[in-house]
């Protein structure tokens, strides 16, 4: 069976909805698993939705950085909240274990009584 819509026309709409899937759906008159299922099988489509949603998040980016910039207080709070991490700027600490495995807690008891 032939593809309803072309290869081009899919990464065509894919690229005018900046990689949103089901935006790029209502553009072509189709369901949003219709144009998963082309992705499956054309790797250019599947190409064409992770270089959009890249650029996407490259704008976001960008923004965010224009709101750090200008020193607008979210936008520093998340930056560190997010990209600081490793540098202690977060909510709660999570601690683990050797390599990252589970916390393990030893008792000790002393049979010593003091009084």
């Amino acid at each position: 069976m032939a593809d309803k819509y072309t290869q081009s026309a899919v990464i065509e709409a894919i690229k005018r909805a900046n990689g949103m899937v089901y935006v790029a759906a209502q553009k072509l008159g189709c369901s949003p698993q219709t144009i998963y299922n082309y992705a499956k099988r054309h790797p250019a489509i599947q190409s064409a939705i992770e270089d959009q949603r890249g650029i996407l998040l490259d704008t976001a980016e960008l923004a965010l950085l224009k709101a750090i910039t200008k020193g607008e207080g979210w936008a520093v709070c998340f930056a560190l909240k997010t990209l600081g991490k490793e540098r202690g700027f977060v909510e709660r600490q999570e601690i683990g274990g050797i390599g990252g495995g589970a916390v393990r807690v030893e008792v000790v008891r002393s049979d010593k009584s003091e009084d």
